[in-house]
């Protein structure tokens, strides 16, 4: 995860730990589900993750399967696991009776872009994500 904070230039935001984590994923509600690859030559490394949770639709009354994260260490690129990554993940989402399965990409990552389009992603230019973190979300939530 490091090291996709570090790719995404975002190390400032993150604040994961072994601790934190193992309470996100095994605690007693679960924030999300995580899935680490590893090979058969090196069981104990991982090469990659992807993590994922519901989300929910109103106007298609369904929940939703959101890819929170993929990353992919860079020796295992160009391999065809990103794609297995997507397949798994769209085949999972069926299993579970979701209506869309979405994720975010950031705006400068060109050859994710291109990767996501080439397995029928579709980019919403129209629609903007919007986040209040840190003091402005204390602010917020204290506001009159």
């Amino acid at each position: 995860m490091r090291e996709m904070a570090e790719f995404e230039k975002l190390t400032d935001t993150f604040k994961a730990t072994p601790q934190s984590l193992h309470t996100s994923f095994f605690g007693a509600h679960p924030a999300a589900h995580c899935l680490v690859i590893t090979t058969e030559n090196a069981p104990d490394t991982a090469i990659a993750y992807i993590m994922w949770f519901h989300n929910y639709s109103s106007f298609l009354d369904r929940r939703g399967l959101y890819l929170e994260d993929v990353y992919i260490s860079p020796a295992h690129r160009g391999k065809g696991l990103g794609g297995w990554v997507l397949k798994h993940l769209a085949a999972l989402a069926l299993e579970l009776g979701c209506g869309r399965f979405e994720w975010v990409v950031l705006d400068w990552n060109d050859n994710a872009i291109e990767f996501y389009k080439h397995h029928g992603g579709q980019i919403l230019h129209d629609w903007r994500v919007v986040r209040v973190t840190g003091e402005a979300l204390q602010q917020l939530a204290t506001r009159d």
